[in-house]
């Protein structure tokens, strides 16, 4: 099954980054930049999918329950029948790039607390990653 999950991340999107890191939205080269980018390793889980979620953003944010972060790495589900996306765990990294030890790691949110919404990137990329981890699973 790894074979055709890979493929159809790969249609939806485009090129593959280090590490086996699909990049859904912007280019992982260019240092300060926004970037989000997914394993392609999807997993079943209590009539969902799971995968793991990395973004590392150009300015400081605040996220979810006010921590402060400029990139963060997580694990998401998936409920492919809604069509919705939302954390389970997140490690939160003052520095981009995931760089140093987390500043913060929250392991205990509920289902839909913390939704995939990568505010203030264009182009829907929640959208399209919830599409392309559906399709890759079916």
């Amino acid at each position: 099954m790894k074979l055709p999950v890979l493929f159809a991340l790969a249609l939806v999107t485009g090129h593959a980054a280090a590490q086996d890191w699909f990049t859904i939205y912007g280019y992982p080269e260019l240092p300060g930049t926004d970037v989000i980018q997914i394993s392609p390793v999807i997993s079943a889980w209590q009539q969902q999918i799971t995968l793991e979620v990395r973004v590392t953003r150009k300015v400081e944010r605040q996220g979810y329950r006010g921590i402060t972060y400029r990139s963060y790495a997580g694990m998401a589900a998936i409920d492919c029948s809604s069509r919705k996306g939302w954390f389970l765990t997140l490690n939160f990294y003052r520095q981009p790039d995931w760089a140093g030890e987390p500043a913060a790691v929250v392991s205990d949110f509920r289902p839909e607390e913390a939704p995939m919404a990568f505010a203030d990137i264009p182009g829907a990329p929640s959208v399209r990653l919830i599409a392309a981890a559906c399709a890759a699973a079916r």
